[in-house]
């Protein structure tokens, strides 16, 4: 079976192909029709002249001679006519030509009154006439013909396929080749959209050479922004680094060492968070970045970083743990997460309620429940925009999307539930 939906050339082929033999199918059977009938029509015009000459001796000689032969009788009386024409004699048919085509016989009809004239010249055609064998023999060359006219267009086919194609064909290759994760300005000029000419190819490869070059273009923008962010995002933090390499020199109380090792250990996390910003702007995903997390760690520490929040609202975190489960994947990453969907969790409940916050921890899966007697309208703003000390829906969904985690938010009249699962996992 041919697949034509897989090969322009396969289907230039078919119809090709389909098109010829339709066409020597029907100019076979037009060549048949035609000798039928200048058959028929030579063997009419023949009885036509025999009859005109007969008439015009009779007219002359009242006494010609009729014009018998072998193929040609002469009949006065319709009783002496062959017995299948008799009854049509007796009908008095009119003067002209007639045919009798399971006879193989044709009749013309002479008006002449002249006694003794004949009135009937019958023409036997049955000895003239090709016989049927003779006409198997045509069919079956014609159709020899025919076969051979469609091979020959399927050869043709084949060469004006590869011929049409080929330009399709050579731009596709060369758009396989370049890779969507590293499209540059070599894969522009790879292309070369005028070596293809004016046609429906050259088009194409103009529109693919120009939105590749709008890809570069895209990507240049891309890497200047990020280096100029990077460049002014980093310098606070440089700075702070500074500062602290500075008061580590100086003479400090235990408690004011504390302090700084506190004040270093965010400036840390800022630092790593602003890298991770800067992977999430760029196109490629260089963020993912396989390492252990431990979840149960990560939520321990994440319900701990929001304890000033939980105290300010007087409110509670549950932690429930089927387990201690561990996998491979951006740990820093995963943290975040974690602890953005804690933080929108507790800002965004009942205002005249205590947060009841309840986190499942399963093994693929982890749940952050806001359980409430009532949900406020506040909690719907979860969805539409950056939460308050929290990230936003939208980094979260891009920080899932990148280290291929899954995330998904429902809402009822009792509580708000923010589920996280992961795919890459492995046993402790």
């Amino acid at each position: 079976m041919i697949d034509l939906r897989g090969s322009l050339r396969m289907r230039i082929v078919f119809a090709f192909s389909v098109s010829s033999l339709v066409l020597s199918a029907a100019w076979s059977l037009g060549t048949i029709s035609a000798l039928r009938l200048t058959e028929d029509r030579v063997l009419e015009r023949q009885l036509e002249l025999i009859a005109e000459d007969y008439r015009r001796r009779v007219e002359a000689d009242a006494g010609a001679a009729r014009p018998d032969s072998a193929f040609v009788t002469s009949y006065r009386d319709p009783l002496e006519l062959p017995p299948d024409l008799v009854q049509w004699a007796l009908a008095s048919p009119t003067a002209g030509f007639h045919e009798f085509t399971e006879e193989e016989l044709h009749v013309a009809v002479l008006d002449a009154d002249i006694a003794g004239a004949a009135r009937f010249l019958v023409f036997d055609a049955s000895g003239i006439e090709a016989p049927s064998s003779e006409d198997v023999m045509w069919f079956a060359g014609l159709a020899a013909v025919a076969l051979m006219i469609g091979l020959g267009a399927l050869a043709i086919g084949l060469l004006i396929g590869r011929l049409s194609v080929e330009p399709m064909v050579r731009l596709a290759e060369i758009v396989a080749e370049v890779d969507p994760e590293r499209v540059g300005e070599s894969d522009r000029k790879r292309i070369a959209a005028h070596r293809f000419g004016r046609n429906e190819a050259g088009l194409l490869a103009n529109a693919i050479e120009r939105m590749v070059a709008r890809i570069c273009a895209f990507t240049e923008r891309e890497r200047s922004f990020t280096a100029a962010a990077s460049h002014e995002l980093r310098t606070p933090v440089t700075v702070i680094r500074g500062a602290l390499e500075l008061l580590e020199r100086a003479e400090l109380p235990a408690r004011a060492r504390g302090v700084l090792e506190r004040i270093r250990g965010a400036n840390a996390d800022m630092q790593a968070t602003i890298e991770m910003f800067l992977s999430l702007a760029r196109e490629s995903n260089d963020l993912v970045d396989e390492e252990e997390i431990r979840v149960l760690a990560v939520v321990e520490r994440a319900v701990e970083d929001c304890g000033p929040l939980l105290r300010a609202k007087d409110g509670s975190a549950d932690v429930q743990a089927d387990g201690d489960p561990v996998f491979e994947g951006h740990a820093l990453a995963f943290a975040t997460v974690v602890g953005n969907l804690l933080r929108n969790a507790i800002e965004h409940g009942p205002l005249d309620e205590r947060p009841m916050i309840v986190i499942r921890l399963g093994a693929s899966a982890l749940e952050v429940r806001n359980r409430s007697e009532r949900v406020s309208a506040s909690t719907r703003s979860l969805s539409a925009g950056p939460a308050q000390g929290g990230l936003g829906l939208q980094i979260v969904n891009r920080l899932c999307d990148h280290n291929g985690w899954s995330f998904g938010l429902t809402e009822n009249d009792r509580e708000t539930t923010a589920r996280l699962s992961w795919v890459r996992r492995r046993s402790p």
